[in-house]
């Protein structure tokens, strides 16, 4: 699996970011950043991950540089303040394979600033998720999910026109064009 994380200045938020990726190895992590200037190329040397410059000014374009470069069947992307159990992934992958899926998707916690649990997203089931995506709303968390590098490429990525909520765009492309 290949993860890309866009960074602008997010030194404060990318350790524990890198630190939930990089217990991996099946794992691939491309940092995607627009240029910081606070210590993010730093954090990125320290903890050995692959890291391409893009420009500033719109974090779909900086998604769709780093997943670009994966040549993994499965990619994702999250955000510099994202923590993801790796752990997860791996399950995600299995439920892929046995499914035949093209997108995966699990639940998600909600954490504050200090890291303290706030609540669990609960995504609907698979057999509601496309309807809800034609409705216009994500039935899932975004940093909870992985999709295939063949539905990226036939969707021709991310829709950077979008300066947020691209995502909502992408997968209701994907639902519209029937990917399990």
């Amino acid at each position: 699996i290949t993860v890309v994380v866009p960074t602008l200045n997010s030194a404060a938020t990318l350790d524990w970011t890198l630190a939930s990726l990089s217990r991996n190895t099946a794992i691939r992590v491309i940092v995607a950043d627009s240029f910081s200037t606070d210590g993010t190329a730093d954090i990125c040397r320290r903890w050995n991950v692959e890291m391409i410059s893009v420009p500033p000014g719109n974090m779909y374009a900086a998604i769709n540089a780093g997943l670009r470069l994966a040549r993994t069947d499965w990619i994702s992307y999250v955000n510099s303040d994202d923590w993801v159990f790796t752990s997860s992934y791996l399950k995600m992958l299995a439920m892929a394979i046995h499914s035949s899926a093209d997108v995966v998707y699990g639940y998600a916690d909600y954490v504050d600033e200090s890291g303290r649990f706030l609540f669990s997203h609960l995504p609907s089931s698979p057999a509601r998720a496309s309807r809800i995506l034609r409705a216009g709303y994500l039935p899932f968390c975004q940093p909870a999910v992985i999709y295939t590098r063949r539905v990226f490429e036939a969707l021709h990525g991310f829709d950077e026109r979008y300066r947020a909520a691209a995502d909502l765009d992408f997968f209701c492309r994907a639902a519209t064009l029937n990917y399990p």
